[in-house]
């Protein structure tokens, strides 16, 4: 790492490999596996972690809106990539152009995606999104007959390749109500296979914490999110051999002394108690650092544990460095990730924070270069 790189994430695709074929491995043979890459693949990098996945063997690519799968087409991503999100009607010819499968999750949007090829000799391949008892996106099939579904697997210029729903509380010890999600999805997609009398090639409903926890609901598609980057839904609950995808790093650039009652950036809300050594880091909330953590968290230094004190800036941060050892301008600091036999991570700062560790790793920003590591895996 060259030394005037101010702050900079590791992304260490070998760790991505492991949790792929340790989450593989967990899934019958017959089981495919939907990536998601959706928000820059978590923070991660969407264009060199597909190229990655779609070299491991993986069946398919997830994203959350037209922009981001052409982003992977224009990359030259060859595998299928399904937009769980919202797309237009004007978005329907490139969709099918691109052999990008789109989520149709009610009738009117079924109906104008339909509408708006039936000029072209083009079909859009798509999967239904049924709303099983999260309360989000979907047909609902509580009422285990969804007709407006069912009618919209009958429209023109539309081809139905498969069937989906999301779990609510999956990574929790709630498996009730997991399962009852599962009844009413499978008793539904029995129903709308016998009414149009077509057979579905793929129903996929578990994600991360389903995978781990639930082999009953992989049926013959699964989407690992944020276990595929090595963190676990809910470490409370889940045991599980994964490796974080991603360290952040950053490095002193500034340390000076400070006495007895002088205050630590702005605000006021860190006063000295005793002569400390403070440092500044060029890291900030709009490098992805939540401001939320101010003086909650810790950061790594020559393989220990210093505070971050004062409120975290738009660009910098200070931490408090006190002790024997030399502390010098261009010393490596660790965000989260491992230095020496000592890790932080990026769970033990969503907690901090009260949030989850799927925030964090997205909001690292874009300004933060990404270092990819080995490069010939």
């Amino acid at each position: 790492m060259h030394t005037t790189t101010r702050t900079w994430a590791e992304i260490h695709l070998d760790h991505l490999a492991h949790n792929y074929r340790e989450l593989k491995n967990r899934l019958p043979e017959s089981c495919r596996l939907m990536a998601p890459v959706k928000a820059n693949a978590y923070g991660h990098g969407a264009v060199p972690i597909s190229r990655l996945l779609q070299d491991l063997g993986a069946d398919y690519l997830a994203v959350a809106c037209v922009a981001e799968a052409l982003e992977l087409r224009e990359a030259g991503i060859r595998l299928p990539i399904l937009n769980i999100g919202y797309a237009a009607s004007e978005d329907a010819e490139v969709l099918a152009q691109n052999h990008i499968t789109q989520t149709v999750f009610s009738l009117e949007m079924a109906e104008k995606l339909s509408r708006a090829l039936q000029a072209t000799s083009l079909t859009l391949p798509i999967h239904i999104e049924l709303d099983s008892g999260l309360g989000r996106l979907g047909f609902p099939c509580r009422n285990l007959e969804p007709e407006d579904a069912k009618r919209a697997m009958l429209l023109p210029h539309l081809d139905i390749q498969g069937l989906f729903t999301h779990f609510s509380v999956a990574d929790s010890d709630c498996d009730d109500y997991t399962l009852g999600q599962k009844d009413y999805f499978t008793q539904a997609v029995d129903w709308l296979e016998a009414e149009t009398h077509r057979q579905i090639p793929l129903r996929h409903l578990a994600a991360s914490g389903a995978i781990l926890r639930l082999p009953e609901t992989h049926c013959n598609m699964v989407r690992p999110g944020i276990s595929l980057y090595g963190l676990s839904p809910n470490p409370e609950l889940i045991e599980a051999n994964l490796r974080p995808v991603m360290t952040l790093r950053t490095r002193i650039i500034q340390v000076r002394p400070f006495a007895k009652g002088e205050f630590v950036s702005y605000g006021r809300t860190h006063e000295t108690k005793s002569e400390r050594t403070i440092a500044v880091i060029p890291i900030g909330y709009a490098d992805g650092l939540h401001r939320g953590l101010s003086g909650k968290m810790e950061m790594l230094l020559h393989g220990q544990r210093v505070s971050q004190v004062g409120r975290i800036c738009m660009d910098f941060s200070m931490l408090d460095v006190t002790g024997p050892k030399k502390i010098s301008v261009g010393d490596e600091v660790t965000v989260f990730g491992t230095d020496g036999d000592k890790s932080i991570s990026v769970a033990e700062h969503a907690a901090r924070v009260g949030t989850i560790s799927y925030e964090l790793l997205c909001a690292v920003s874009p300004r933060v270069p990404r270092m990819y590591s080995p490069r010939d895996i």
